[in-house]
Formats: structure tokens, C-alpha cells, sequence
């Protein structure tokens, strides 16, 4: 900010040409990970969906099959924060459901 009557003398800036330099070394990400490490985000992973009334929804009872969308084949989505991010098959691990990895899809496009 000028103030009363001084004067700032102002010139154009010189840059030099980008070159090579600048595209060495490990990508930003690689570099800047330790910075997002530790955050949580939520992975979900979905066998399919189904579409009923709420007549339907109360009706059903114990023991009832709701079929999904998905045939028993089909790969699982796994999602990130609601976006695409890779295909799986539901496998036993122990006593729970697990994922086997068969699919990332391009980052580029999640």
C-alpha cells in the first residue's frame, strides 16, 4: 500500500524457463504422505442393492429373502468416500467377511 506522496518503482518480473528440474524426484503425493497418513476415512463395500415398497419393506418377516440387484459372481464395489475405487470378492477371514482385492481402478478417474 503507497501512502502520501512516496513512489515505488515497479518492474516486470523475469522468470526463467521451467524446465526439467522441476519433474525430478518422488511425485508430491510420495513426498507429502507422512502429512495424511493417519487420517481415517471411510471404505464401504456393497454386494448389491434392492428396490421395495414400504408395504413390502413392513411385510417382510424372519427368515424372508430380499434379492439384490447383483448375481452371486458379480463383483463387490468398494467404495472411498463414496467413489468408486476397486472391485473385490467377499471371502471368510476368521469369523468375519473380508474383501480379496481383484480390481483398482484408475485413480485418475475417482
Amino acid at each position: 500500500m503507497i501512502q502520501g506522496n512516496e513512489q515505488t518503482e515497479i518492474q516486470p518480473l523475469k522468470l526463467g524457463e521451467l524446465g526439467g528440474a522441476a519433474t525430478r524426484g518422488q511425485p508430491w503425493l510420495e513426498r507429502q504422505l507422512d502429512l495424511v497418513r493417519d487420517i481415517k476415512v471411510t471404505v464401504r463395500a456393497s454386494m448389491g442393492s434392492a428396490e421395495l415398497t414400504i408395504a413390502a419393506l413392513f411385510a417382510l418377516r424372519e427368515g424372508d429373502v430380499v434379492s439384490l440387484d447383483r448375481e452371486t459372481d458379480a463383483p463387490i464395489d468398494i467404495t472411498l468416500e463414496g467413489n468408486l475405487i476397486a472391485r473385490g470378492q467377499l471371502v471368510a477371514a476368521g469369523d468375519r467377511f473380508g474383501l480379496r482385492i481383484t480390481e483398482i481402478l484408475d485413480p485418475g478417474k475417482f
